[in-house]
């Protein structure tokens, strides 16, 4: 039985989502499985949601996660309401372009999983340099 690939959403507000997009583009071209939504500032939080739904509907899969900029922000609380009401949803904030890209060949788990991943990657690539204490 193969595993269905988890989709990512990155959300963030002006033009976070699409920063990361252009980001792992240089990095690593094509990002198959990912999709991108920002929330701006002109914009009502309910036409925001509008188009996460239509992001959502165009993944067409059964696993999500969202990858969000900050916990607490609009877009975080959107997908965490998502999340809280489809258990193969799962939403995590703060990662790195490290975690990113290793998401990225890892879609093969499911979210809960993935997110896990983001976390730690995130948590394991984090340089001080020069370090002095």
């Amino acid at each position: 039985m193969v595993n269905e690939m988890t989709k990512v959403i990155v959300c963030g507000h002006g033009g976070y989502a699409e920063g990361i997009k252009k980001n792992l583009s240089m990095l690593l071209g094509e990002t198959e499985g990912f999709s991108y939504i920002d929330f701006y500032p002109e914009e009502d939080l309910s036409d925001y949601e509008s188009r996460l739904d239509q992001v959502i509907k165009e993944c067409g899969g059964e696993q999500i996660l969202f990858a969000c900029d900050i916990a607490g922000g609009s877009p975080f609380r959107t997908a965490a309401v998502k999340s809280a009401e489809n258990p193969a949803y799962c939403t995590v904030a703060g990662i790195n372009t490290s975690a990113y890209s290793e998401m990225v060949y890892n879609t093969d788990m499911d979210a809960k999983k993935l997110a896990l991943l983001a976390a730690e990657i995130t948590r394991e690539t984090i340089q001080i340099f020069p370090c002095e204490e």
